[in-house]
């Protein structure tokens, strides 16, 4: 139980630096570059972790 904790709290962290960083990084670019894309992937790590999280801890508390 303890593991789906702390990979949905991880990816929540990591969604809420990340998506700072591509608002800041998307008002002062005028277009999508790597660096946009490197925010937008870290998006997606970030999103795959909480829903593996939640899906672990919804498998723990059926069993």
């Amino acid at each position: 139980m303890l593991k789906s904790h702390i990979m949905v709290a991880l990816g929540l962290l990591l969604a809420i630096i990340y998506a700072g960083r591509l608002v800041a990084a998307f008002s002062l670019a005028d277009g999508i570059g790597l660096g946009e894309l490197y925010l937008i992937g870290g998006l997606a790590i970030s999103g795959t972790l909480i829903i593996s999280g939640l899906k672990e801890r919804r498998r723990m508390k059926k069993s």
